[in-house]
């Protein structure tokens, strides 16, 4: 079982300058391996032991003059057998070039003393973190050359600049680098930084290991996340049958948040709507002060900080509400929304008038404030954070397909409303809110998933109704 903790640092200034220098080393190096990676790829585009239909614009001995055909293990390696022996031993030898591709962290990491020999600021280095920055590029280089299944590719990685390149990773931490200092304060020993106070709010859980460390400069000051890991908790996933005693169903809205199938709703706080009116205050502030003035720099103090105290509060909300929703049920029954496609711009609204394409309006103006709403609600987020605490929990969640349940009422009978419709009236007789009313075919659906299946659907429900009602006409 694997946890992040994330600590606040209080370094001295001569630590923070330390930090920050160690920063700009690993943007250099993530930089100039990321471009060796490019003009490889770039001069070749095959593999060596494939002839190219286009001719090369370097030779091939030129391009790979500086990369060994093998390479030595100088240490034991760290991944054993369930035996206890070691994957690696040292003085073993293994090819950097498989299935004619050349392995490329194999090649770089052992380049890292080349660059230490060159560049004397690289020994102020701690050598654990300089070796992480060859994983990013590992990570995201890949992901451009090689299609996923789908046939489709990342974008093009990008060259980091010095405000882009936001974190330092230490790899190889542990429990013994959290120690006390002189003054009694606790401390983490950061290699080649030294012992850093920081702010322990709450302690290692018993048994927990630290595993690596990540230092993060944010506006409100530097943090640290420190991976814990038990090995001997099994990570596991709790299977509720739901019935209709431990099951709700919600809807996930804009100007309410959230919408209970019991009838109560959770306010939406809309971080971000209400942040921006204050930062155009502080803007508008801003421009009447004196350029290079104190009061001018205080104003760009709270503006640097204030998006940081939005993502925070947007953060904090749905950890609180999934809590509270998962102390009235033990499952819980969320849309499985497609806020990619939501978002969406609005299509081009084109037209031919006296032979001549003619564009007309398509709102985007309006559909604009939409996204901004949508994305204000962080619906996305929800989801992500409601998964996670339900883990913690013991709980369940069921993800359903949101298709048709606008559409329909408690009885899963199908009326005929549009989406500017704000009032269900149902057969049954049931006459409430559109979104109150989504919450309870949400439910509904739910209630037919089975254990250790995917996420379940209208379709399903319906058949399920069908049965029962057939069922039910059936004489002795």
């Amino acid at each position: 079982m694997q946890l992040t903790y994330k600590y606040t640092l209080r370094p001295t200034k001569y630590q923070a300058v330390t930090i920050m220098t160690h920063l700009e080393l690993c943007r250099r190096q993530y930089n100039y391996r990321l471009g060796a990676r490019f003009k490889r790829w770039e001069s070749s585009r095959t593999p060596l032991n494939a002839c190219p239909l286009t001719a090369y614009r370097v030779s091939v001995e030129e391009i790979y003059k500086n990369i060994p055909l093998t390479r030595l293990q100088t240490s034991q390696g760290r991944k054993k057998y369930g035996s206890g022996n070691h994957l690696r031993k040292k003085g073993d030898v293994f090819s950097n070039i498989e299935g004619g591709y050349v392995q490329e962290p194999t090649v770089q990491l052992p380049d890292l003393k080349n660059t230490k020999r060159l560049f004397p600021d690289y020994q102020t280095l701690d050598a654990q973190v300089g070796q992480d920055v060859v994983n990013p590029v590992e990570t995201s280089f890949p992901n451009f050359t090689t299609p996923d299944k789908n046939g489709n590719r990342r974008a093009k990685p990008k060259f980091k600049g010095f405000h882009y390149y936001k974190s330092l990773t230490y790899p190889k931490l542990d429990n013994l680098n959290i120690i006390k200092d002189e003054s009694n304060r606790i401390c983490i020993d950061l290699g080649k930084v030294g012992q850093v106070p920081m702010v322990f709010h709450r302690p290692i859980p018993t048994g927990f290991k630290v595993k690596t460390g990540t230092v993060i400069p944010e506006a409100h000051g530097w943090h640290i996340s420190l991976t814990i890991e038990y090995q001997r908790v099994p990570v596991t996933v709790a299977e509720i049958h739901p019935s209709a005693e431990n099951i709700m169903g919600i809807d996930l809205g804009i100007a309410n948040d959230v919408y209970l199938s019991n009838g109560e709703q959770v306010e939406n706080p809309r971080c971000l709507r209400a942040y921006a009116e204050k930062l155009a205050r502080l803007q508008a502030k801003l421009a009447s002060r004196v350029k290079g003035s104190k009061p001018g720099k205080i104003l760009k103090g709270k503006i640097y900080k204030l998006p940081q105290f939005v993502a925070r509060a947007s953060r904090d909300f749905p950890f609180k509400t999934a809590h509270k929703l998962f102390d009235k049920c033990g499952v819980l029954v969320v849309e499985d929304l497609s806020l990619k496609n939501w978002t969406r711009h609005s299509p081009v609204n084109s037209d031919i008038e006296d032979g001549n394409l003619v564009y007309l309006p398509k709102g985007q103006a309006a559909k604009s404030g939409l996204n901004k709403s949508i994305l204000d609600a962080a619906q996305g987020q929800f989801n992500t954070v409601i998964k996670y605490v339900a883990g913690k929990l013991d709980k369940t969640v069921v993800f359903v397909d949101p298709k048709g349940t606008f559409q329909r009422g408690n009885c899963l009978y199908k009326g005929h409303k549009k989406l500017s419709d704000r009032w269900h009236c149902c057969q049954c007789g049931e006459s409430l809110e559109t979104d109150k009313n989504s919450a309870n075919p949400i439910k509904k659906i739910g209630l037919n998933y089975e254990s250790g299946g995917t996420s379940t659907s209208l379709k399903k429900s319906l058949a399920s109704r069908e049965k029962e009602a057939g069922s039910l006409t059936v004489r002795p």
